[in-house]
């Protein structure tokens, strides 16, 4: 296989609600892709680095709001039948971690030549992002790899969790600090093979940002887009946002290109009702209501 007949693996990184769904959609449009495996998880996701490393019992910190990390034994019977319904057969493989590496390449090669793999869940484990590393040197011959990271001003992102997942917003920077500073560890050994982009600036240029993505894959970008991101719940109640942030997250928000203004929020009465209301009613109605109907 020549270079230029190597497939390609676009890996989505964010923090969760950050704008990773828009940017998967934009880059399907663009690159005509139509089929995806199918998978047991939301929009689109895999979960399959994080459960990859929970096969291979490597440490991994829990995730607020999520059921990562999964047990080895649940991760490994997941990624068996992800594999089987998505190939109809497991490839040979002599180990977990030869069977985990083989299967992703069968996957790749099936739904390429080029494939986008989402999960929001893979940037804050460290052991994740290693197995994907491990991959990319193993398959480097046959296989190119991209890593794309989005990133949302903290105040969307914090507001959106809280809204959803009743998530504290305190906890939650501790997350949003861990994801990004992986970020830059990451990115920093192979920066040519890694983009950093804001998800305002997507929704402004979404047809350019798309086709140079596209452009560095080496393959034309049909920018004929029927999608607008549409203003979220979050960004509408961002105007009342109450939460102060911590130095450190105003410090690395201004390495991902977000001033102290841009991010700052007050105390004021419509969020300490907004904050009551969400903590102590929303959300204890919206967990009876899905207990009741058993989802």
């Amino acid at each position: 296989m020549t270079v230029d007949q190597k497939l390609n693996i676009i890996y989505i990184l964010s923090e969760k609600s950050s704008g990773s769904s828009f940017l998967f959609r934009s880059l399907n449009e663009a690159l005509g892709i139509h089929e995806y495996p199918v998978t047991k998880h939301f929009e689109s996701e895999t979960l399959y680095w994080t459960k990859a490393a929970s096969v291979l019992h490597l440490p991994q910190l829990k995730m607020l709001a999520s059921s990562v990390p999964y047990s080895a034994m649940r991760a490994r019977t997941e990624i068996v039948d992800f594999l089987e319904l998505n190939l109809g057969f497991l490839p040979p493989h002599n180990d977990d971690k030869q069977l985990i590496f083989r299967g992703w390449f069968e996957i790749i090669k099936k739904f390429g030549p080029t494939f986008i793999e989402k999960s929001p869940h893979h940037l804050m484990q460290n052991s994740a992002l290693q197995l994907m590393k491990e991959f990319e040197l193993e398959y480097n011959d046959v296989l190119n790899c991209h890593y794309v990271c989005i990133v949302r001003n903290p105040k969307d992102v914090f507001l959106s969790q809280f809204r959803r997942w009743n998530v504290n917003p305190i906890e939650l920077e501790n997350q949003w600090i861990i994801n990004y500073m992986n970020w830059f560890s990451f990115s920093s050994s192979s920066p040519e093979k890694c983009t950093l982009l804001k998800y305002e600036d997507l929704v402004l240029n979404q047809a350019e940002i798309t086709s140079r993505i596209c452009s560095a894959l080496g393959v034309d970008s049909q920018t004929t887009f029927k999608e607008s991101s549409r203003k979220s719940k979050a960004s509408k109640q961002s105007s009342f946002f109450g939460h102060t942030f911590s130095e450190s997250v105003y410090h690395l928000a201004s390495l991902l290109g977000y001033t102290k203004q841009d991010i700052a929020g007050r105390s004021n009465l419509r969020w300490s009702i907004y904050h009551r209301y969400i903590r102590f009613i929303y959300s204890p109605a919206k967990r009876l209501y899905t207990s009741l109907r058993g989802i």
